[in-house]
């Protein structure tokens, strides 16, 4: 029966329908996204477990800046954490550089990195091993991806121990990684080599850089402590009188929110930006839905006056009537609920296979669509209750007169 109501006026079934599929594609879709930057995936396996710096704060006495750190300045009070927890320091974006393949342009992306970088994160090796910090010292290194070696030596495996030529200097091949998807903020490159002594990065007093620390907890339940140890760190870090610093050190989650924010400056804490538009976009994707279900089904009852005031008079009772309104609700939101994975599904499988197939596998997360089917079945009968309660209530004489008029 309620199908069948449902399939009599085809054109708002199909509006509600395309109203509650598309919230739900739209969630699932942007945690999909999300779960790839920030879920537990190679080389981050244990994201609650790690820590990771965000933007230092420097207070110049009235002046705000807002920066990433230097190594030297990480070294200093990252490095003190050493004992509780491995940590690793290593450049937060990666360079652009170019090497030439017989003649031809590579484009690349290089990040500098220490050697605890290879202990905190869990790359796949295919071939031979990370630097150590000896060898970094010693001679210049690399560790490349299996796409840069594919595309400069042609082949994967055999790689290890050739040079490589970036930016007119040349590498040793260490080793070679699977490919990191771009999203993974803090591991992606496409090359990675430790950091040049000569660098500016590596200055004692210089604070400003272009580094970010990660430490690699024991246990979540280790946070508190890590955490203070490193607020004592930086509070210790020599200043003028009139300057103060800060250097939050924040979850992984947090830190794949804002990072993707930060390089516009458009927030001192982006972390805390990204997830506030995330809660009013999520809010409206609700509401508009919601808002939508309780119009329509207000219009419904209406125009369903007769009907209920000849079933009135025939006996159905108010509380078989108001069922049979929720169950209407109910069948509509499921089949929007459905239809909202098949598009989900139809979106990730395009973008899984289009650009974003450089972010790795994106699929739809069945928890997330369970809560989301969940949201929208409670949304559904929430829209439904108060109209179909009305108009089961209405006595028949007035059910079929307010038909009439």
């Amino acid at each position: 029966m309620a199908w069948k109501v449902l399939l009599r006026r085809k054109f708002f079934t199909l509006l509600s329908l395309v109203g509650i599929g598309a919230t739900l594609m739209g969630l699932l879709v942007a945690v999909a996204l999300y779960t790839a930057a920030a879920g537990p995936r190679t080389p981050e396996t244990h994201p609650d477990r790690l820590l990771c710096t965000a933007l230092m704060h420097l207070d110049m006495g009235g002046t705000l800046l807002h920066m990433h750190s230097s190594y030297s300045l990480l070294d200093q009070t990252a490095g003190t954490l050493r004992a509780q927890a491995p940590v690793a320091i290593a450049a937060a974006e990666p360079l652009p550089v170019v090497a030439y393949v017989r003649g031809h342009k590579l484009a690349l992306n290089l990040k500098t990195a220490d050697a605890g970088f290879w202990q905190v994160l869990s790359f796949r090796f295919l071939e031979g091993g990370p630097y150590t910090a000896r060898a970094a010292g010693a001679e210049r290194v690399a560790v490349i991806s299996a796409r840069t070696a594919r595309a400069y030596f042609g082949a994967v495996r055999g790689a290890v121990g050739r040079p490589i030529e970036i930016d007119q200097k040349n590498y040793r091949v260490l080793g070679v990684v699977a490919d990191v998807p771009a999203v993974r903020f803090h591991a992606y490159a496409d090359v990675w080599v430790p950091y040049d002594l000569t660098s500016q990065e590596l200055q004692a007093d210089n604070p400003f850089g272009q580094s970010e620390a990660l430490v690699l907890l024991p246990s979540p339940a280790a946070a508190p402590a890590v955490r203070a140890a490193f607020a004592r760190a930086v509070k210790a870090v020599p200043m003028e009188p009139n300057m103060h610093l800060e250097i939050p050190l924040d979850t992984f989650a947090n830190s794949v929110a804002g990072h993707a924010l930060a390089r516009y400056a458009w927030s001192d804490n982006p972390a805390r930006l990204f997830w506030t538009l995330c809660a009013g976009a999520i809010a409206l994707l609700l509401l508009l839905p919601a808002l939508n279900l309780v119009t329509m089904n207000v219009s419904r009852m209406a125009e369903r006056a007769a009907e209920i005031g000849i079933r009135k008079a025939f006996g159905a009772t108010a509380g078989a009537l108001a069922g049979q309104f929720l169950v209407e609700t109910l069948v509509l939101t499921l089949l929007g609920g459905v239809a909202g994975l098949a598009l989900a599904a139809a979106v990730l499988r395009g973008l899984g296979s289009g650009y974003l197939a450089a972010y790795g596998p994106i699929g739809v997360d069945w928890a997330v669509f369970g809560w989301a089917l969940l949201g929208s079945l409670v949304f559904g009968l929430l829209s439904g209750a108060y109209p179909a309660y009305r108009m089961a209530k209405l006595p028949a004489i007035q059910a079929l007169k307010n038909a009439a008029a």
